[in-house]
């Protein structure tokens, strides 16, 4: 679910995703009807969140098995994994758990000046703050990434290399869904993985909804 109010993301979102799914796995990407036209601030990410909730509970009527909320500011995700009793994944919280099992630090490359503050406070709240080398933006809205795919590419190809080189990242998570299929060019330009969070994510929603794992219901999520 891209958690927008805007369908420019889910035709690429979805060409990408069809060609690594396993051939037993259906899916269906689809955006928000109401809601920020895209996320730039914690207004946007808290304006999205009730449409996102509302979009969670719909996809549980429809019996899919999960919901992938595919921004890694992960809009509404603790909410909508109250709500329902299916398996809810937000981009964010995944792609940056994973960073941890393959590399000691790593670094988030996003969007905009607020990305260091933001995700230096993301791992803060998940308690992997000592792992995070380095946070940064590129100077380009999200809606402006995919204008020119090249100049975006070494735009945060520069600022990866940063991390790895000035600040020892050992591993780069890529900040935003809008970066879709550019990890594997920079990751052989760099040396060292590249987590594309929309790739990561689906990936471990299929292996956990296929050994029927989701989320507990006994505290955090559990609604009286």
């Amino acid at each position: 679910m891209n958690p927008v109010s805007t369908n420019v993301w889910n035709k690429v979102t979805q060409e990408i995703l069809e060609k690594i799914a396993f051939s037993s796995t259906e899916f269906s990407v689809e955006n928000l009807e109401d809601g920020p036209k895209s996320i730039e601030s914690e207004f946007d990410v808290v304006s999205a969140a009730p449409h996102v909730i509302e979009k969670v509970v719909e996809a549980e009527k429809k019996d899919f098995d999960g919901v992938i909320i595919n921004c890694f500011d992960d809009p509404g995700l603790d909410a909508a994994r109250e709500k329902v009793s299916i398996l809810v994944l937000g981009i964010g919280e995944t792609s940056i758990i994973t960073a941890l099992q393959i590399g000691y630090k790593f670094a988030i490359i996003s969007t905009g000046e607020k990305s260091k503050a933001s995700y230096d406070l993301k791992a803060q709240k998940l308690g992997v703050k000592s792992r995070l080398a380095y946070a940064s933006g590129i100077p380009l809205k999200v809606l402006e990434l995919r204008k020119d795919e090249e100049k975006t590419k070494q735009m945060l190809l520069q600022e990866a290399m940063k991390a790895v080189e000035d600040f020892y990242a050992e591993v780069i998570v890529l900040g935003c869904s809008g970066m879709v299929g550019f990890s594997e060019w920079l990751s052989d330009r760099l040396g060292v993985p590249v987590i594309d969070p929309t790739i990561t994510t689906f990936k471990i929603a299929e292996a956990l909804t296929s050994i029927r794992l989701k989320h507990s219901k006994k505290y955090l999520y559990k609604i009286d």
